[in-house]
């Protein structure tokens, strides 16, 4: 079942928090659920499986804007517990880790499977609860030749910089994807693996031989969780530590129980598994005067045809791609531009005239515009 932490936080505070006054002057003007740096849910239906499931997107705050530009791609399992889209979203905007687009894979509320989709025979855990099982495959099916497809074909993703995220049980799932299909995903994060579940991953993960691109893993647990699930995340790790292509990290997180460090898993995972191909700009910006702005303005146009335009307001220039929003422009050097926040500069080819061309680099990738006659 998917745990909602962020209401489960906000209800423990509730609870603990001094009784509030009976009545109060403020009034509600409007009321309505918060949409988090534009993500997008969807429902839908996998007919490999047979069953629905939510899809949560969040797109990084800087997308792919330039012809040919791509993203990496997350899949977090158990619907990210609602902490997965907003953690990869701040990460990629502070810069270090490559801005990726974040898909949630969880079900409609009350029709959790996870104890059928998660592994492929029955167990019984430790403390007495049984899982029904046998869904794996079909579920591993649905990811990689259904949803895959379906979110390369929508969004600006690079399927070969694609991560697959678990926890708990789901994290023995990736485990297993990992030991039987290595080539589904470029890196893995395995939190917490549910090895009591399925004892055999340990060995099918110390036989894996991977030939081509080297595999991004990161393994993480509480450091105060039940003896049975360290131990399980321990054989994990020393299975993967001799593993040929496999860059392994690992992390115990002191103090914490099973689901509490969770919140801290990005920040620890994310920049390593997904690490940015170059250090993001944080540039000064100076004066240039009036007269040499107005040789930036006008309209540009990049090899899709798409139209790059240079504006003026009060705060200087602006900066629009079509079908994006504005950006102000922050000079750094002579007919050299920069965007607050984003790893983006803007170079002019101005000389003494108007500027003939642009070339725009955006979270590592490079374009060039020409002026439109």
């Amino acid at each position: 079942m998917k745990t909602h932490l962020i209401a489960a936080w906000l209800l423990i505070c509730a609870l603990c928090a001094p009784a509030m006054a009976a009545s109060s002057s403020l009034s509600i003007k409007a009321e309505g659920p918060v949409v988090i740096a534009d993500a997008i849910s969807l429902t839908v239906h996998s007919a490999i499986v047979g069953r629905d499931f939510v899809i949560e997107v969040t797109p990084p705050r800087t997308p792919p804007i330039l012809p040919g530009q791509t993203a990496p791609v997350v899949y977090v399992l158990d619907g990210g517990y609602d902490l997965a889209g907003p953690a990869g979203y701040m990460l990629g905007a502070a810069g270090v880790m490559a801005p990726a687009y974040i898909v949630t894979v969880g079900y409609p509320a009350g029709a959790s499977a996870r104890g059928v989709d998660l592994l492929s025979t029955s167990a019984t855990s430790p403390d007495g609860f049984a899982h029904k099982g046998g869904g794996a495959d079909a579920f591993r099916r649905f990811l990689v030749e259904e949803l895959k497809p379906f979110v390369e074909a929508r969004y600006p993703v690079d399927g070969g910089k694609s991560m697959l995220f678990g926890h708990s049980l789901s994290g023995l799932f990736t485990a297993n994807v990992l030991a039987s299909h290595p080539s589904d995903f470029a890196a893995y994060l395995i939190a917490s693996p549910s090895v009591w579940a399925d004892p055999g991953v340990v060995e099918r993960l110390r036989a894996l031989r991977i030939a081509n691109s080297p595999r991004r893993v990161f393994v993480g647990y509480g450091g105060d969780e039940n003896a049975y699930m360290i131990d399980g995340a321990r054989q994990v790790i020393r299975a993967l530590s001799g593993v040929q292509g496999v860059l392994l990290q690992a992390k115990a997180f002191e103090g914490e129980q099973h689901i509490s460090y969770y919140p801290a898993l990005p920040n620890a995972a994310f920049p390593f598994l997904l690490p940015r191909d170059n250090l993001m700009r944080r540039p000064n910006s100076v004066e240039l005067s009036a007269e040499r702005l107005k040789r930036y303005l006008g309209v540009y146009e990049l090899a899709d045809h798409r139209h790059v335009t240079v504006t003026e307001d009060e705060d200087g220039l602006v900066f629009k791609v079509d079908g994006r929003d504005e950006a102000g422009l922050l000079a750094e050097a002579m007919d050299r531009f920069f965007i607050r926040g984003v790893d983006a500069s803007i170079i002019f080819d101005a000389g003494d005239g108007l500027a003939r061309k642009m070339e725009i680099s955006l979270n590592g990738t490079t374009a060039l515009a020409l002026r439109v006659p």
